[in-house]
């Protein structure tokens, strides 16, 4: 039984996240074509649909009524966000110049990602709460949208070819919901097999495997130069996991916060958040140590985990 959740997983997780790819490559074609920036193309587009694998498992999970497994795939993953794929771009890239023009008033709003961890410590994420998560990211989404003036834009782009990367993005997110369905199943034999919360799976197994779109995607963007691509697509998905995705969990089903260690997934959140806020301040050069440092927090992130578990 243990071979046949761990094979099942590894396939759905992997034409999940395959399909997530093509999704990315859908949609940022439409953006990059009617000359919207490369940052905020990369922030909201890119950001929102990398966001999809783990936002399905989660909306699946909630659906079955295993929110828990859906809240840890969405926060563990945004650790893993903000440390491990970060981390790896700034290794990948060596040293990356962070201009303010893109990140001087955007950062501000990596604190998003705090919110669901509040809303959190009375033990569980109601309706209201996941309201109110889905309110401050459409918020920030149409303000976003207003400053580049992105809906102007998209009016002038040809409609045949919108419609034509539209409909094989909507193919795309498709797969992705079907894969989805899988991931959840198997991971919850698997939680079975090694008699572990399904937050904690979440948080380690699917979280880490969900960060694999905006990873590829950022990897790319960083071989391309194209640095504002590369980081602008951690940071819509973060956040968009952290508030949107949360939300629309919470309202399916109210997430009770059980078998994961809520301390130490609000401790690692804000170490993420604030190693990021330091090391990506406008007008420094995030640099190949930094990215290194941000990786091993990482490690120790899953290691606290682990061990809390096993003890």
């Amino acid at each position: 039984m243990l071979l046949y959740n761990a094979v099942g997983f590894a396939i759905a997780a992997m034409v999940m996240v395959r399909a997530g790819s093509y999704a990315i490559k859908y949609i940022s074609s439409i953006a990059r074509a009617d000359r919207i920036s490369a940052f905020l193309t990369s922030f909201l587009f890119v950001g929102i649909v990398s966001s999809f694998p783990e936002a399905f498992v989660s909306i699946v999970s909630a659906i079955k009524n295993q929110p828990s497994l859906g809240l840890g795939t969405l926060l563990g993953g945004n650790i893993a966000d903000l440390t491990l794929v970060i981390g790896l771009i700034g290794v990948a890239a060596g040293s990356i110049k962070i201009h303010s023009k893109e990140f001087a008033h955007e950062f501000w709003l990596v604190g998003l990602v705090m919110l669901p961890i509040l809303f959190s410590l009375d033990g569980a994420i109601g309706r209201i709460e996941g309201i109110a998560l889905i309110l401050a990211c459409l918020m920030f989404v149409v303000g976003m949208l207003r400053e580049d003036h992105v809906m102007s834009k998209l009016s002038s782009h040809s409609r045949k070819s919108v419609a034509k990367n539209l409909l094989l993005f909507a193919i795309s997110a498709a797969v992705v919901l079907a894969a989805a369905n899988f991931v959840v199943k198997f991971a919850g034999g698997l939680a079975a097999d090694f008699n572990m919360p399904l937050a904690l799976v979440g948080i380690i197994f699917i979280g880490a495997v969900t960060t694999l779109p905006e990873l590829m995607f950022s990897l790319a963007s960083v071989k391309k130069h194209i640095d504002g691509l590369a980081l602008g697509d951690i940071f819509g998905t973060v956040i968009i996991d952290a508030t949107l995705m949360v939300g629309i969990t919470a309202i399916l089903r109210p997430i009770a916060i059980t078998g994961v260690n809520l301390t130490n997934l609000a401790a690692f959140t804000a170490l993420a958040v604030s190693a990021t806020i330091y090391f990506l301040k406008p007008g420094k050069v995030f640099t190949r140590n930094q990215g290194v440092l941000l990786i091993l927090l990482y490690v120790l992130f899953v290691a606290t985990d682990l061990t809390t578990w096993l003890q």
